[in-house]
């Protein structure tokens, strides 16, 4: 059951991304696509971690979501847009004030990616912000799950691992009624 709620959920989770995409509701998209960072990042943090921190979610981008993405962040830039995504729907965070990390700012569709770098680097902002494809990391997200369901695959103690914590998974059930006689009985 923890397996098939893991591809249920992950997958509807997929899904929901891409949806609220093609409404161009980029915000929750963001928000949407960092939540699942943090809960990929859940399944697969240390065993001796109760709850996920942020050495978790950095370690989680690093492994799976970074390599051949194409984003031009780290990870200490992504959680730190996560932060601020979540917290505050802003590009600052704790960490990009105090120098930490890079702000982020987000293209989609035909923007020109290179054109708002520039506007940025002109701009105060100078080397504390990026801009960062919203469509690229998205993909990226959908690829680093890929990467992880190939590790968890291979790897029988993360395969355990997952499977324990995706047990834990809300599973989403729809009743139904055949005839309207339960709805008569109950009357």
């Amino acid at each position: 059951m923890s397996r098939k709620a893991y591809k249920e959920n992950i997958n509807q989770l997929l899904e929901t991304i891409d949806s609220v995409l093609q409404t161009k509701s980029i915000l929750p998209s963001l928000i949407l696509i960092y939540s699942g960072i943090d809960i990929m990042a859940w399944l697969s943090r240390d065993k001796s971690h109760q709850d996920n921190t942020r050495s978790d979610f950095k370690d989680w981008v690093n492994v799976y979501l970074l390599p051949d993405s194409g984003l031009n962040c780290n990870a200490d830039d992504l959680y730190a847009a996560r932060c601020s995504i979540l917290h505050s729907y802003t590009s600052e965070s704790k960490m990009s004030r105090e120098g930490e990390a890079r702000e982020i700012y987000y293209a989609w569709g035909t923007a020109d990616r290179r054109q708002f770098q520039k506007y940025i680097d002109i701009s105060s902002k100078r080397g504390k912000g990026i801009v960062l494809s919203v469509d690229t990391l998205n993909s990226a997200f959908k690829t680093a799950i890929e990467r992880f369901n190939k590790a968890s695959n291979k790897n029988t103690s993360l395969s355990k691992l997952v499977s324990k914590r995706a047990a834990k998974f809300f599973v989403v059930s729809q009743a139904r009624l055949y005839d309207n006689q339960v709805l008569n009985e109950s009357a």
